[in-house]
């Protein structure tokens, strides 16, 4: 990857809809460069997806959450699979902090997170008592956006 390569994601991560020739007007190539390194991206898995990026609370979900598991060691993998398969959790990975697996769930307001926790996280073989949840109170800041 390159330096204009660096320069296309950082173009297209603030605005994935921006046109190819705008791009390459910007960076002084042709619109069909830009389309071929933008390509090979995709192949290399450098660009993971294209996509809208919804603001939670303007769809009715209200309480987003960190928890963090204890899990038995031989089944974080099925619990970790187990957690991704819900469409409340947007981010899971094992950690090397206080907690085995720490994940980012949405829900519609603390009552339904915790009906989450209790109906679906708690009867998962290998997750163990220790569960902490923190809600967030005010989110200062959202991006998907990586310094290249």
């Amino acid at each position: 990857m390159d330096e204009i390569d660096k320069k296309i994601l950082e173009i297209l991560q603030h605005n994935d809809k921006v046109p190819y020739y705008q791009i390459g007007k910007k960076l002084n190539i042709g619109a069909s460069t830009v389309y071929s390194r933008v390509k090979k991206m995709v192949e290399k898995g450098i660009i993971k997806s294209f996509s809208a990026i919804v603001e939670p609370e303007t769809v009715g979900y209200n309480t987003i959450a960190w928890i963090g598991l204890s899990v038995n060691p031989r089944k974080t993998k099925k619990v970790a699979k187990k957690l991704a398969s819900y469409d409340e959790v947007q981010v899971i990975a094992s950690s090397s902090g206080d907690h085995d697996i720490v994940l980012q769930v949405i829900a519609r307001n603390e009552k339904e997170l915790w009906k989450f926790i209790k109906e679906k996280i708690k009867t998962i073989d290998g997750v163990e008592k220790d569960i902490h949840v923190s809600t967030f109170i005010e989110l200062y800041k959202r991006t998907n956006v990586v310094k290249l």
